[in-house]
């Protein structure tokens, strides 16, 4: 002990006397804990690339409403072609360049492919209010051409807005049915810890309710089912009356018993609108009261809410039709080239200014511009377009721009936001005939000053693949009660997505850490919760692993207090250990997540997954990859409680790891394929068989699943050899392309599936930080490399950035502008190419580290997994180019290679005690 405090206090002074900086991130230090415990949201300005609807920028009114302010640059040939940006499908336009903070972002929109009639649109968050927008048209033929600017703006409601409004008398009080103090349900279910979307339990979102929301779900369906308020009865009250709304099945009636404030039984009859009952009640004194509502089980309802109100009013509250104001009031100043808008449901006004005097101000009211829009391009005479008066866009249409042969022009224009006042003052500030006082004096990221030489020519296709990751936030999306914006896979999934945001965070966290850390607060919740996390789609806990990630870049003390009790959480539903998780529910300690979502790990058509389903096997048959993460996610978390001096917590992680391995090597692993198998189960849980392939009875798992326990630590050295030997083998896995889902070998490969015959990237991310723990680096950079040219080909080519790649060609697939699972890119391009930039696999935890200035000398404190035996692992540091180096561990010389004339790939020892590293260069 007296020793290792000894290195420590000698590791401490060597970092002061060497001119060493620790590489904590700032970002981390900048993070409200307290806005963040509060909210599933993501800090960013009000203004951004939020659009579900046409590329541009949005702003966001108020953040609770779910209302949305679009404006959009729909550049066009001169009465031909328009091109109109749908974020929704392929429609010719690519985020191009985004800032890491998101306070500049460039669209391109190539009127003619490749580069040879383009507009680049910039928008510019300038503050809270304005936003410039920079029109950058560029001609590379040999002919003029004549172009137009369509500036259009638009707003848009939340998914089930409401159609009706309440309005309540002044002694009367509205209560949403999903403001209760506790809802549940008598018949006990998989989902009542885990509702799905992160909604609150019984929740239901239809636009025919008041408030768009009620309780619902089945609720009243079984005898039993209770929910309770809190009402707060005024001293005008004590003798009044309760008017419930509700909506029940026509003939149906549901009928409940009230306590509390209203003793009685009240049977509510179907006519499947919705309908009004009243109920008297009294009570002795002012002040909170409980009401509950018990079900006596005939029927369910879906229960809008109450208005609470005094006997005498006769008519204590009126609904009214909501009608959506899609039309805004417009103020044209076209001498001033400006214009105003204020739309009835948004309290600010919005105004546009442009620099181009050849202009004029239209409106199109239809639902959509795909076709209406495109279909009126050669109408030059009307103004007001009228369709299905489903939305409204208000268009300034700038025309005709010259551009000559091989030249470019720049135009330019403004959006602001506030009150009357503050617009129009606004529009005057901005001179848009002069350049130079409108164009950001913030510095330029380039990103070419730490990327050593071998790593530049990704630099094109990584930088696509950043502006995917920041372009793919969209607002709103419902959950916990609230709106939010949310990062997700792609725009056409513009909603919560667990796995993917996962893969997210681990992209973001080379670009953004604070960002980083919020994409995982929006999928974790505080112990206690309703939910024990925020659950949509594959229930793989890719959170733990992108936290790991962020920690060991942050070392942040106060990061891991916050997030270490919600991951906990989150790895005890999935392992089946928490509330009413039944991933557990098997006697042989395998998981399985079957109740949760069709898909184990991502992987829609596995062949062995599909097999289950369609033999209906879910209640009796495990995959491997559910118990190796669980596995992995127990090391992790177990590293992190010891920190924290939670000895308990340890234990626990130890027997579940002991647990866990022990089924999987009794049950799951199968020599005679080298794989380790789907496992059956009879009706006691007991394990039974592998789950095999017929005809042939060949091994169904022949594929990533059946290698995910090298990612777990739990091999043995020749279960480790096969695995690994597999995933490289060219009659196996390896292909290339990168590594494929499916053995090719197997009788059960395809050419032509969604992952059966295609490569992704997350799973090949964790068999690469696998391979990192086992010391096998020329294996980890062979991966990496290879993913890293695949991706650069396909995004060189088409400026896409695919959700896959199909084995056979190596071209993409998939959602064109993708960023989910194919962000580990950006975490193999900044390991191996990116200065400053250190690496490790699950098992080695970086305590503290630093860089000296020109990153010619590095120190880390270094720990390891102990739960994992002992054995020699791999970490990458990223050098200075420009020298040659020694490593050294503890007091002796360790072996490394050279990778890029920088990159280092150090040789820890086979060992779990605690230590120091240092990279030395020679003078």
């Amino acid at each position: 002990m007296l020793h290792q405090r000894f290195l420590v206090f000698l590791f401490c002074f060597l970092f002061a006397s060497a001119g060493f900086t620790q590489q904590i991130n700032t970002s981390s230090k900048n993070i409200d804990f307290t806005k963040l415990h509060n909210s599933h949201d993501v800090s960013l300005s009000p203004w951004g690339p939020y659009s579900k609807k046409y590329a541009g920028v949005s702003h966001i009114p108020d953040i609770t409403s779910g209302m949305r302010f679009d404006f959009s640059v729909m550049p066009a040939y001169y009465r031909n072609k328009v091109l109109i940006p749908n974020v929704r499908f392929e429609s010719g336009y690519f985020p191009w360049e985004f800032s890491r903070d998101l306070h500049q972002f460039t669209y391109r929109y190539e009127l003619e492919w490749k580069d040879k009639v383009f507009v680049d649109v910039t928008y510019t968050v300038r503050d809270s209010s304005t936003v410039l927008v920079k029109m950058r048209s560029v001609n590379n033929t040999d002919l003029p051409q004549n172009l137009a600017m369509n500036l259009m703006a638009f707003i848009e409601y939340p998914e089930n807005a409401a159609a009706k409004k309440i309005s309540v008398a002044s002694d009367a009080k509205w209560y949403n049915a999903m403001s209760y103090q506790s809802l549940t349900f008598a018949k006990k279910t998989a989902r009542d810890n885990l509702v799905y979307d992160g909604w609150l339990r019984g929740e239901v979102r239809q636009s025919d309710l008041i408030d768009g929301r009620g309780v619902g779900k089945g609720f009243g369906e079984t005898a039993g089912d209770s929910v309770s308020y809190g009402i707060n009865v005024s001293g005008e009250q004590l003798k009044g009356k309760l008017s419930l709304l509700y909506k029940v099945k026509k003939g149906a009636v549901a009928s409940f018993r009230l306590s509390g404030l209203v003793q009685n039984v009240i049977e509510l009859k179907g006519t499947g609108s919705p309908e009004k009952f009243e109920i008297p009640f009294s009570a002795k004194t002012p002040g909170v009261v409980l009401l509950t509502m018990v079900a006596e089980g005939s029927a369910s309802a879906e229960i809008n809410g109450f208005v609470v109100s005094g006997q005498s009013q006769k008519e204590p509250f009126k609904i009214e039709s909501q009608v959506k104001a899609f039309s805004p009031k417009a103020e044209e100043n076209l001498s001033s080239k400006n214009l105003i808008l204020k739309y009835g449901d948004i309290n600010s006004y919005y105004g546009i200014g442009w620099d181009n005097r050849f202009s004029e101000v239209r409106e199109f009211r239809n639902s959509e511009l795909d076709i209406f829009f495109k279909n009126l391009v050669h109408n030059h005479v009307e103004k007001v377009f009228t369709g299905d008066r489903e939305g409204s866009y208000s268009n300034v249409f700038i025309r005709p721009i010259e551009v000559l042969p091989h030249s470019e022009v720049t135009s330019y224009a403004v959006i602001c936001n506030g009150n009357y006042d503050q617009v129009k003052e606004l529009l005057a500030k901005y001179d848009l005939s002069k350049e130079d006082s409108l164009e950001s004096k913030a510095p330029v990221e380039n990103p070419d000053n730490s990327i050593i030489a071998e790593g530049k020519k990704y630099l094109f296709s990584q930088k696509m693949m950043q502006a995917a990751l920041l372009s793919n936030v969209v607002y709103p999306v419902y959950t916990q009660n609230s709106y939010i914006r949310n990062f997700t896979p792609g725009k056409w999934w513009n909603s919560l997505y667990t796995w993917d945001s996962g893969f997210i965070a681990l992209g973001m966290n080379t670009v953004n850490e604070r960002l980083a850390a919020e994409v995982i607060n929006a999928y974790t919740t505080p112990p206690g919760s309703q939910s024990a996390f925020i659950h949509h789609g594959s229930p793989l806990p890719v959170q733990v692993y992108a936290f790991f990630d962020l920690w060991n870049k942050t070392q942040s003390k106060e990061l891991l207090a916050y997030f270490y009790p919600r991951l906990r959480q989150l790895y005890l539903f999935t392992a089946g250990k928490f509330g009413s998780s039944t991933i557990g529910s098997l006697k042989s300690g395998l998981l399985k997540t079957w109740d949760y979502f069709y898909n184990s790990a991502g992987w829609d058509d596995y062949p062995p997954q599909v097999g289950v389903h369609a033999q209906k096997l879910e209640d009796t048959t495990s995959p491997v990859s559910n118990t190796a993460h669980a596995i992995r996610v127990a090391k992790i978390l177990r590293i992190m409680a010891l920190k924290l001096g939670l000895d308990s917590d340890v234990k626990e992680y130890d027997q579940d790891i002991a647990r866990f391995t022990t089924a999987l090597q009794k049950y799951s692993w199968d020599k005679k394929s080298g794989y380790f198998s789907y496992v059956k189960h009879d009706k006691e849980g007991n394990a039974v068989s592998f789950f095999n392939y017929e005809p042939g009875n060949v091994n169904f798992n022949m594929g990533l699943d059946g290698v995910s326990p090298l990612l777990a630590g739990i091999c043995t050295v020749e279960q480790q050899n096969v695995l690994v030997d597999k995933l490289f083998s060219p009659q196996h896995l390896w292909t290339t392309t990168g590594i494929s889902a499916v053995d090719q070998s197997a009788p059960y490969y395809k050419t032509d599936g969604y992952w059966n015959g295609s490569v992704w990237m997350p799973h090949q991310w964790f068999m690469w930080k696998a391979l990192l723990d086992i010391g096998k680096p020329e294996l980890a950079y062979k991966l990496a490399k290879k993913a890293l040219d695949v991706w650069k080909t396909e995004t060189d080519a088409s400026y896409y950035t695919f959700e896959h790649f199909l084995v056979k060609s190596g071209r993409g697939a998939g959602w064109h502008q993708f960023s989910g699972l194919s962000a580990p890119v950006l975490a193999w391009f900044s390991s191996y190419y990116k200065v400053g930039t250190v690496t490790a696999g699950f098992e080695t935890v970086i305590e503290e580290q630093s860089f000296v200035k020109d990153y010619t000398a590095f120190k880390a404190k270094l720990s390891f997994d102990g739960a994992t035996k002992a054995h020699v692992r791999t970490l990458l540091v990223c050098m200075n180019p420009a020298k040659t180096y020694q490593v050294v561990f503890g007091s002796k010389n360790v072996k490394f290679s050279v990778l890029n004339k920088g990159l280092l790939q150090i040789e820890l020892p086979a060992t779990n005690e605690p230590g120091l590293l240092e990279v030395k260069s020679f003078k």
